[in-house]
């Protein structure tokens, strides 16, 4: 193809929360690298104007970082090299995991909108840097914020790029957005490909690699695009000081190709320019080989899954009370966030399990799911208590002392004043709450929780509990965002529910469990008239398995790292995987319980010094509860855990939720996207003409389709088998990942049926099961006290946020459509007065006015993807 006569430098470092060093210390160099820039790019303002140094900040974090700790007049000089087109910026806070939630993808790109507002910077384009894929949400939320292109750079360790690489395409979102998108080389290519910078290197590598593309019939561009980064320290480095004086000497000596430097924004406004009318569309999402990473830490993911689900209930409470502080919020956010941060630990995690340099970097970012964790329940508690005071005028839970010491109430009937509670839907549409009766605290510690959230699991007792009779719960049909003061139900005997031995049955369900493994040998859906769970194949439905390598080479043996391979490693498709059940079983009598008809089991199996299996089928939803608990042996050789769900469906279809886009994997995928595993937002679906199954995991969000695809590298997906598969918890990775999870583990699934696919259907099934209710303890306060916040109609097609604007002006609403189809809806505010309302940018920037019509709003949400709108109230 054409000559290529330019070399386009891109200087930059790649950004890693840790890795290379300790989080903290990381946080701090990379403010020092802007400082060198500066002074090289000053220092350079003579040179010619194509070597005149260039640096681009990869990401908005340190920008903002850099803009409130340095001071007046260092700012001042980045500005003005940002005006003379030496200084650019990019637009991802970070570089992200597909684990970041809806919300938090456009909280991240706030950074955007204060950046541009405050200090007048040009942000066009967005990096993504390592990770190997983007949610497929992104190339809509980019352009409507005004960023029309996003750089690529994979690293094809344990991984791969589209193909043809090394292109631009434009990327349409579900919704039609479209984003510019280069699929570019690693950022090590620059220096360790190339040799650039480097005069014996450069002669050595450079003409073979240019030969290459030349001789390539894909790739159409007279250019050779390139980032540089520090050759000692690729991540986490500094400017390289003599990268300006290289590129003058070469092109003053009249060599070939000549080159240039620019920022990310010159490189894609050239490509707008010179290639835009004439590049090929995709659309789907490019599913990230490196998702699999979260399956090293499931405890912590579960936590920071779980602490995501309860942010837009901090957002909404922040509307109706002024006691939450915004930069507390803020700061909630970004600590959840910065665990879906594509770095996970130290570089030595594998080789050095043990160091305090692997156990620092890892404690480090277990700690902002904690951290998140820890304030986000601080700032519900405050701000639950402050809008049941406003409600009920009453003192809540934790403000009054009516106990001697630590002593708790177990027996509600003795005081029924006491318990009464508050009770706040934070979905928005109807739904039937049940919850487990809250420990009476009295006022005792701990302050900053609710109470509601002192309730146990099937893997740990609260901190401190009452003998709750277990009849006694929290029973109420609310309205989408609405609340009442109820008192406590106690639920009658169960109708239409069975046990035997190895059976439990109820109105909606019959399950059997095989005595051999555990796995359930017949889950008959009994409204549909169909057996659900298959009944031949190597794996019964639920059961666990346990793989190892069976291989000298251990990890070596499915991914060998080899970084002067193009692709970085050799993928074995031959890997010697080995995989065993349970080895010794104990099933245990089922029992009906006041929440359900239960069955357990005791386990004996590989990996594990016990497993405890507990299947539920609820007396108050068409649902089957699956939790396994295993007792996990610590293990540093690579092994996997995964729970099987193989179903019997002929031509079966499947479809993920994947950053909160309700998709079919495959066909909505982009080309060299992971096809081997996925990591879902809340659930995954399995389906025909006539049935559909959705799987929620609660815990462990890897989910593997058509069977057990670990070591297949797959090109394309096959769908033949109609099986889904929890990847539960592995450590394949040979670095930044954990070595081993040696604690105890809970794996919780749930699943339903219904006669055919739904996505909405789905994600309300599944936001039951992961977001809770509000539920305060209102002492003495008057039951039936009713209200709403919020009207969504239609209601079940969006899921919709709300919170504080920004800049302060009214409230932003988020509508993510649930659908395939475009929905209009309709949004009321019964106790408010509406003033004005606009469409707005995810980033809160005004656009159409929207009409007011008694007290409410319409918006119109896209399909498969989102609308925002301020609200200002008179």
């Amino acid at each position: 193809m054409p000559k290529i006569d330019t070399i386009y430098l891109i200087s930059h470092t790649h950004t890693d929360i840790g890795y290379t060093d300790y989080q903290d210390a990381v946080l701090r160099q990379h403010l020092e690298f802007i400082d060198a820039a500066i002074e090289l790019g000053e220092a350079t303002a003579d040179y010619p104007e194509e070597s005149r140094y260039k640096w681009t900040c990869e990401v908005t974090a340190f920008v903002e970082n850099y803009f409130q700790q340095r001071p007046a007049r260092q700012v001042d000089r980045f500005l003005e090299l940002h005006r003379r087109g030496q200084m650019g910026v990019a637009a991802m806070q970070y570089h992200w995991t597909p684990m970041l939630s809806t919300g938090g993808m456009i909280r991240s790109l706030l950074p955007v909108m204060r950046l541009r507002k405050d200090y007048d910077l040009h942000i066009d384009t967005a990096m993504q840097c390592d990770v190997n894929g983007a949610s497929w949400l992104w190339a809509d939320l980019l352009p409507a914020i005004g960023v029309d292109s996003l750089t690529m750079s994979i690293n094809m360790h344990r991984g791969r790029r589209p193909e043809p690489d090394l292109n631009a395409f434009w990327w349409e979102g579900p919704a039609g957005g479209r984003l510019l998108t280069f699929n570019g080389p690693h950022y090590l290519y620059g220096i360790f490909r190339y040799g650039i910078a480097d005069e014996k290197w450069v002669q050595q590598l450079l003409p073979d690699q240019l030969a290459k593309l030349e001789a390539r019939d894909d790739y159409p561009y007279d250019f050779l695009y390139a980032q540089v980064t520090h050759p000692a320290r690729v991540d986490n480095g500094p400017p390289l000081p003599h990268l300006a004086d290289f590129v003058r000497d070469w092109n003053a000596a009249g060599r070939e190709p000549r080159m240039v430097f620019v920022t990310v924004d010159d490189f894609t406004k050239m490509l707008h320019e010179r290639y835009g009318d004439q590049l090929v569309t995709w659309r789907g999402d490019w599913a990230d080989w490196w998702a699999d990473g979260v399956g090293s830490s499931i405890y912590e993911t579960s936590l920071n899954r779980a602490t995501e689900e309860l942010l837009p209930a901090l957002d909404l409470l922040a509307t109706q009370t002024d006691v939450i502080d915004a930069a507390l919020v803020e700061e909630a956010y970004q600590r959840v966030m910065l665990y879906d941060e594509h770095t996970w630990g130290g570089f030595a995690s594998i080789r050095r399990p043990h160091s305090p340099f692997t156990r620092a970097n890892f404690h480090y970012k277990a700690g902002y799911a904690y951290g998140g964790y820890g304030l986000t329940h601080e700032l519900l508690a405050s701000g639950g208590r402050a809008l049941a005071r406003s409600i009920t005028d009453v003192t809540p839970e934790g403000e009054a002392w009516r106990r001697w010491g630590q002593y708790i109430s177990s027996d509600p009937s003795a005081d029924p004043a006491a318990h009464r509670f508050l009770v706040l839907n934070t979905l928005p549409w109807e739904q039937h709450i049940r919850w487990p009766l809250p420990p009476d605290m009295g006022g005792a510690a701990p302050y900053a929780s609710l109470e509601m959230f002192l309730v146990g699991n099937y893997r740990e007792r609260p901190p401190l509990e009452a003998e709750t009779p277990p009849e006694m719960v929290i029973d109420v049909t609310l309205p989408a965002f609405g609340y009442e003061v109820v008192e406590f139900a106690t639920l009658g005997e169960a109708e239409n529910v069975t046990v035997r031995e190895g059976i439990i049955e109820n109105a909606w369900y019959r399950i059997e469990v095989d005595p051999a493994t555990i796995g359930l040998r017949s889950w008959y859906d009994k409204a549909l008239g169909r057996e659900l769970a298959r009944q031949d194949g190597p794996w019964r439905f639920g059961q666990y398995l346990y793989e190892w390598i069976d291989h000298p080479d251990d990890r070596r043996a499915l991914f060998a790292l080899d970084f002067s391979r193009e692709d970085f490693g050799i993928h074995h498709t031959d890997t010697p995987l080995r995989r065993e059940g349970p080895t010794r079983v104990e099933l245990l009598p089922a029992h009906i319980e006041p929440e359900g008809v239960t069955l357990e089991a005791r386990l004996a199996a590989p990996g594990t010094h016990s497993i405890r299996v507990r299947y539920s089928l609820p007396h108050h939803q068409k649902a089957l509860h699956i939790d396994l608990l295993l007792d996990k042996t610590f293990v540093t050789s690579a092994e996997a855990v995964y729970i099987p769900f193989p179903l019997a469906l002929d031509e079966p279809q499947f479809h993920l939720d994947l950053n909160g886009v309700p998709l079919e994997p495959e066909a909505e995928q982009l080309p060299g996207s992971c096809r081997d595993w996925y990591g879902v937002h809340r659930w995954a679906e399995v389906g025909n003409d006539a049935v559909s199954v959705t799987l929620v995991p609660l815990d462990s969000p890897l989910i593997q389709v058509g069977g057990i695809t670990t070591g297949r590298w797959a090109h394309h997906l096959d769908t033949q088998e109609a099986t889904l598969v929890s990847w539960a918890l592995h450590n394949h990775w040979d670095t930044n990942f954990k070595a081993s999870q040696g604690e105890t583990t809970l794996l919780r699934y749930r699943l339903t049926s219904h006669a055919g696919y739904d996505p909405a259907a789905s994600s309300r099934f599944a936001m039951a099961a992961t977001v809770p209710p509000l539920i305060v303890r209102v002492p003495g306060a008057q039951p039936g006290a009713s209200g709403q916040l919020l009207n969504v109609s239609p209601e079940g097609v969006a899921e919709v946020h709300l919170k504080r604007a920004a800049d302060g002006r009214g409230v932003v609403v988020h509508a993510f459509n649930l659908t395939a189809e475009q929905q209009t809806i309709t949004l009321q505010f019964p106790a408010a007065q509406v003033a004005q309302a606009w469409r707005c940018s995810p980033v809160e920037d005004d656009g159409d006015i929207l009409e007011v019509v008694d007290q409410a709003v319409q918006l119109t949400v896209p399909t498969r993807s989102v609308a925002c709108a301020r609200v200002i109230f008179s």
